[in-house]
């Protein structure tokens, strides 16, 4: 999930966000269920109504999906937990939360939140399903019966015990509570997952040799669910070691800077080419603007550069702004972080630094070599 999301809005507070890869699923539901689905419920339908109503299908699961996000979202900040942002992307949806649970009854309530919502969706469907009266038209009874499946095999699906899954973060919590340790139980989830996923895969396959092309998606999920609980597993070892390290002690001092009026062509040839950085904060004077990076600059048309100032894309992200004693593990969980890899680091004395992802993997290897790492993480 490494495309960056579409912001489209705020629900409760939350932002919402949709990656480039929701509308290929979108897509593809809209087309399943149009060309197959509904003239199968609904004989001698129109073309343009079965798609049309493969469209509504497609945006009510979704719809769906984000209100279980929510459930999550809702209840982990009741809990402490800070939630940055709900994406909704290929394989459903993800709550984005700022930490992790302080206990493992936190953990619980979180992970059973999303499946309770889920639960009353696919429940409020199949009561419409059966109140309908027999003279509703059989599109309409389709739509109902359709939202009432997916619900049900969505929250059937969450509940299997494949830690990153809703059922293994059941699991996990379960475990915690038992052994007193996040770290072990995390460990011990993660390793059932991939047992699961890998299950997934190998069955995913199988069926598709067998001519079962649903096999593909099968496959795709188990696909996921190994690399997610691995990177869960890593990413707790991560933020293990470097919790209470501060910014402060990792960052590049003092950093580059840009001024903000230069030209964007400016800024490559007196900056990005002689001191081979990818990134710098921007100043306007004393005052900081934000951060220019080689990505913002390649996304300005070559001729567009010597009239558009550094200024006028610097990269504006609050997140982004932190002070020297910012504790690096939080730090690493902020959604802007992890798309942008770099954050301006302000000093007590005023003068700016720089921590991107690359000072903190340096440290993490350097961990690694002093066996303070009992595995090694792909990346922070």
């Amino acid at each position: 999930m490494s495309l960056r999301s579409i912001r489209i809005g705020r629900l409760a507070g939350i932002p919402i966000g949709i990656q480039p890869l929701w509308f290929l699923i979108v897509a593809l539901i809209t087309w399943t269920l149009g060309a197959v689905y509904y003239p199968d419920q609904a004989p001698g339908i129109a073309v343009p109504l079965a798609y049309g109503l493969g469209l509504l299908s497609a945006l009510l699961l979704f719809a769906s999906i984000l209100l279980h996000e929510l459930g999550h979202a809702v209840v982990a900040r009741r809990h402490g937990v800070e939630i940055e942002e709900i994406d909704l992307w290929l394989l459903g949806g993800v709550a984005r939360m700022s930490g992790y649970p302080k206990a493992a009854k936190d953990e619980l309530r979180f992970a059973l939140a999303g499946p309770a919502v889920t639960l009353l969706i696919a429940a409020a469907f199949a009561a419409v399903a059966l109140a309908l009266p027999s003279s509703t038209p059989s599109a309409v009874t389709a739509v109902v019966f359709y939202q009432a499946f997916v619900n049900t095999t969505i929250l059937v699906f969450n509940l299997l015990p494949a830690f990153p899954l809703d059922g293994g973060r059941v699991m996990r919590a379960l475990i915690w509570s038992r052994n007193g340790d996040l770290a072990q139980a995390t460990k011990t989830a993660a390793a059932i997952g991939r047992g699961l996923g890998y299950g997934m895969i190998g069955v995913g396959v199988l069926a598709t040799l067998a001519g079962a092309l649903g096999g593909l998606w099968l496959a795709l999920i188990g696909l996921f669910v190994t690399a997610a609980a691995k990177a869960e597993e890593n990413g707790l070892l991560v933020r293990t070691a470097l919790g209470g390290r501060e910014a402060g002690k990792l960052m590049a001092f003092p950093a580059i800077t840009v001024p903000a009026k230069i030209s964007v062509s400016e800024a490559v040839a007196d900056y990005f080419v002689p001191h081979r950085f990818s990134a710098f904060p921007v100043l306007d004077g004393g005052r900081l603007v934000g951060l220019i990076d080689a990505s913002t600059v390649e996304r300005v048309p070559a001729p567009r550069r010597v009239s558009t100032s550094v200024e006028e894309i610097a990269i504006r992200e609050p997140s982004l702004v932190i002070d020297e004693g910012q504790d690096v593990a939080d730090l690493l969980e902020r959604p802007a972080f992890q798309r942008v890899g770099r954050a301006v680091v302000i000093a007590s004395d005023g003068r700016v630094g720089i921590l991107s992802i690359t000072d903190v993997n340096r440290v993490l290897r350097a961990l690694e070599l002093g066996g303070q790492l009992t595995a090694h993480p792909r990346s922070a």
